[in-house]
């Protein structure tokens, strides 16, 4: 389920399925949407608040399920933080209309979800709160939303090599306390001839070690072809030297090859990253050869 280009002047609804944000920051992110053109809808209650989530399961749910289902061109996030895992079960037979949907963060497992049942694909990219406030990345994805071409001649190229080769195959993963987050669940990632994609944020390097060795157990790495990693976020820093260490450390039998320091994740102007598209690590480079289109 492969959805069409946005055309100028089309719909994009957004949704709040896990963490409340700020208002202010939101509208100004909706204004600059409708600036580059498109219309912009959403539900009276998506500044609804329920502690750390953007209102009650049910709410969220509702609200996720309508975005989907309904026909509009793109569904983009309010933001991420944490709740989506908590919505998942009280999606009521869920009929997805083919749209372009965008996000990142907490929004893994909505994507996971989305490309097993359905086979549609996603964009690992910016959300309305944290990042469209800029407009130089409301530009992006805008770019993003409408040109079928938009990743030609776009390698995104790495700060460091860790395991060298090539490698090709479907662009699955996210934020990787996420991804171990669904492990055991009914949302379980499946990596088997994937390019594995990973970042996280203000995760310790133990902690990062942990995660990876949970996922390294539960045989998320068997057929993995090759694995990049965005940003890591710590302090200011995107690529802690910290967090490369335990990458390295743990990846070192791995037979494919490991990019470390791609700029998509938890930062200002992250990266766009097909989930579901195709791609290939090339070099220091990770080529999307094919989309979401």
């Amino acid at each position: 389920m492969r959805p069409h280009p946005a055309q100028p002047g089309d719909l994009i609804a957004i949704a709040a399925p896990a963490g409340p944000f700020d208002r202010k920051r939101f509208q100004k992110g909706v204004a600059l949407l409708k600036k580059a053109g498109f219309g912009v809808a959403f539900r009276s209650d998506i500044f609804a608040r329920k502690a750390y989530l953007a209102g009650e399961d049910r709410r969220r749910a509702r609200e996720l399920q309508e975005a989907l289902e309904a026909p509009f061109s793109a569904l983009l996030f309010a933001r991420g933080g944490y709740g989506c895992l908590r919505a998942l079960p009280l999606l009521n037979h869920l009929k997805v209309s083919p749209k372009i949907v965008m996000g990142s963060s907490d929004l893994t497992v909505v994507f996971i979800h989305l490309w097993q049942k359905f086979r549609m694909p996603s964009y690992y990219g910016p959300m309305v709160a944290p990042h469209l406030t800029d407009p130089k990345n409301v530009a992006r994805v805008a770019k993003a939303l409408t040109d079928p071409d938009f990743f030609d001649r776009r390698p995104l190229k790495a700060r460091a090599i860790l395991r060298g080769g090539r490698a090709s195959g479907k662009l699955l993963g996210g934020c990787l306390s996420l991804v171990v987050a669904t492990l055991g669940t009914p949302w379980e990632i499946d990596t088997k001839g994937c390019i594995l994609f990973l970042e996280d944020t203000n995760e310790e390097p133990y902690a990062v070690d942990r995660m990876l060795t949970q996922l390294e157990q539960a045989g998320k790495f068997k057929g993995v072809r090759g694995i990049v990693f965005g940003t890591f976020k710590q302090r200011d820093v995107l690529f802690p030297a910290s967090i490369r260490n335990v990458v390295r450390e743990k990846l070192k039998n791995f037979p494919g090859p490991v990019l470390w320091g791609v700029r998509f994740g938890h930062c200002r102007d992250p990266l766009i990253v097909p989930f579901g598209g195709d791609g290939r690590i090339q070099g220091n480079c990770l080529v999307v050869t094919r989309g979401i289109f």
